[in-house]
Order: structure tokens, then sequence, then C-alpha cells
């Protein structure tokens, strides 16, 4: 495992992890509502084609159309998104949970895969 990171931040402090509350939940409820539309090929569509119109549409604030635009998956989390819903936009834009997981951490992305196993024992052969 030469040349493979193992100091990313994964603390469950901030900026590394957020705690979502109802509070949280309530205030950033249009941000939620709009990234779980993703779910809908028909969301995912007119976003392609005009992402400006579909977050005004959502009424999504000016400091979260900026997130989204940058795609900066931790300050969505920040600023409210579960991330379960974040993690929709970042797959419709050609990102995976583990896009998202890195930036969380504050890692480059290919810095970040080459830390990831790259064999993975499903199961252990006792249990055939």
């Amino acid at each position: 495992m030469s040349g493979k990171r193992s100091d990313f931040d994964l603390s469950l402090d901030p900026p590394s992890a957020y705690v979502f509350t109802g509070e949280i939940c309530t205030r950033s409820y249009p941000l939620n509502r709009f990234a779980f539309a993703f779910k809908h090929a028909e969301h995912r569509s007119r976003f392609e084609q005009a992402p400006e119109l579909v977050m005004e549409e959502f009424s999504l604030t000016d400091e979260q159309k900026t997130l989204v635009r940058q795609r900066d998956w931790t300050g969505l989390v920040a600023n409210g998104g579960h991330h379960f819903n974040i993690i929709k936009i970042a797959a419709a834009v050609g990102e995976s949970h583990l896009h998202v997981g890195a930036h969380m951490c504050g890692a480059d992305w290919n810095e970040f895969k080459q830390s990831l196993p790259h064999v993975v024992d499903l199961l252990p052969e006792d249990l055939d």
C-alpha cells in the first residue's frame, strides 16, 4: 500500500461532519426538495438544459445556486442539504458518492481514489 494517504480528516466535527437537525431540515427544505427531485429523469433533463431556471423554480437562495454551480458538495451539506439528496445532484452531473466523500474529506479525487481498497473479498471462504 505504498503511496496511499491515510491522513484524511475523518472526524465527526465540522467541517468533516454536520448534524442534520429538524431546524436545518425546515430551513433548507427548498434545497432538499430540489435535490430529491433528481430521482426523476425529467428533472435531470430539465436541469441539464436550463440549470438556472430549475434552481429558480425551486427557490434556491443565491448562495445555494452558487454551491450547486461550483459542485461544492460540502458547502451544500453545510447549507442544510441532506447528504443522500446531495448525492443525487452529484450523480446527475457525473460524479459519484465517492467524489462527494473526497470533497468532504478535503481531498483531491485522484489522491482519494488511491486510498480506496483495490481488492475486496466479498465473502470469507468459510461462508460459502
